[in-house]
């Protein structure tokens, strides 16, 4: 295990002089950078907090700050492994981003254990501020009620009543499914059947025919990554749109949808927390990053850019990196940048903001490198998350 963390921890230091003690504050970034999810965060993410404290200047409170990064290769042993040996001897204050809700069960516990704070970006799952909540992990970017209610509300409002769901056989998967089934009913619709893929899946034709055959009016893939780049080709090649069934995703990523194409996607919808064409500051964070990257950023780099940078700044309030103080600080600051609008910091840990429902762009719309979607409708906070519940634990 050793040997693997050394070979797969990148380190960027502001300044060299940090020693193994308290000199520094030291930023983590956990996630996947070569398989299923490496697309839509990984290095690029990496970049994004690189880019994050080059403009914080580099230094907070006198001090260093430090980046980590490392590859769990969506291995729950591997994820956890890095995160206590960051935490037990690279001192280590924050993680950030932190892909794949599996691994993010047990580095949660272990946030909650050591003390530290968790700034989670990726992560669907909901346990980490509701039934697992330590009081020490933040969730920065959306859930599954707030990305599922909006894909489904627009089909129900479009007259489409009858759906078929298909999800990755993972815990983020199965949260969908849950969410998907629950807004369905809510909205008086009916689940025509429901079948999970494994990761990894490259052939979704079986699962496919089977929705065909339902004869659901549309089709809620909770897929990203490489399985809904493959499922929607196959999609196009049974010609399931042309047949007359609606295709929705709930996630569409920016790296999907350039690898799809617009062509593949036209006209399909989906829910996000941000893209970088929403607003003119937005944009000028994305030309930023495509010099940087040469493409258009995801939401996941913003939404770890924008998690960091309000971290830091609640670092400089409290005076102390020291985690409570940081996390009352965070409480007590106004969270509003190109990332988040209209944002709430729930006692829970929950950051509810503003939501947004996309159009993947037809091709005579496209503009220029990246120019995939289309604004369809902003949903607001209070609308697009569940209300936060007193039950829930409180940071």
């Amino acid at each position: 295990m050793k040997k693997l963390l050394l070979a797969t921890t990148i380190l960027t230091t502001a300044t060299f002089a940090a020693n193994a003690q308290d000199n520094a504050v030291k930023i983590g970034v956990l996630n996947d950078q070569s398989s299923s999810f490496s697309a839509i965060g990984g290095i690029e993410t990496v970049r994004a907090v690189e880019l994050a404290i080059k403009d914080f200047g580099g230094q907070v409170l006198g001090k260093p700050i430090e980046l980590v990064s490392a590859d769990h290769q969506n291995k729950p042993d591997v994820g956890l492994a890095i995160a206590r040996e960051w935490f037990e001897q690279d001192n280590v204050d924050v993680i950030a981003d932190m892909a794949n809700s599996a691994i993010s069960l047990g580095v949660n516990t272990l946030i909650g254990e050591k003390k530290k704070v968790g700034l989670f970006v990726s992560p669907l799952t909901d346990r980490p501020t509701e039934a697992d909540c330590n009081g020490h992990v933040v969730a920065w970017a959306y859930d599954a009620y707030s990305t599922v209610g909006t894909t489904v509300q627009a089909l129900l409002g479009e007259g489409r009543k009858s759906f078929f769901v298909l999800s990755p056989d993972y815990e983020a998967g199965k949260v969908q499914e849950s969410w998907v089934e629950a807004a369905v009913t809510e909205g008086g619709g009916e689940i025509k059947g429901k079948i999970r893929a494994p990761l990894g899946t490259t052939d979704f034709s079986s699962f496919l025919l089977q929705a065909q055959s339902s004869g659901a009016e549309a089709i809620i893939m909770n897929l990203n990554g490489p399985e809904l780049i493959n499922a929607m080709k196959q999609v196009q090649e049974f010609g399931i749109i042309e047949a007359g069934q609606k295709i929705a995703v709930t996630f569409l990523h920016q790296a999907d949808a350039r690898s799809i194409g617009v062509e593949a996607l036209k006209g399909v919808r989906a829910s996000t927390p941000w893209f970088w064409k929403k607003d003119a500051e937005s944009e000028a964070f994305g030309r930023r990053m495509m010099e940087i990257t040469g493409n258009a950023p995801g939401w996941i780099a913003a939404g770890t850019y924008s998690a960091v940078t309000n971290y830091l700044k609640a670092v400089e309030k409290a005076g102390t990196d020291e985690s409570e103080a940081v996390l009352k600080a965070l409480r007590g600051i106004e969270i509003k940048d190109f990332f988040v609008q209209n944002g709430t910091l729930y006692p829970n840990g929950r950051l509810v903001h503003d939501m947004y429902l996309l159009e993947v762009n037809a091709p005579a719309d496209v503009k220029e490198k990246d120019d995939l979607f289309k604004l369809i409708a902003t949903v607001p906070a209070d609308k697009a998350f569940k209300p936060y519940s007193e039950s829930a634990c409180k940071l």
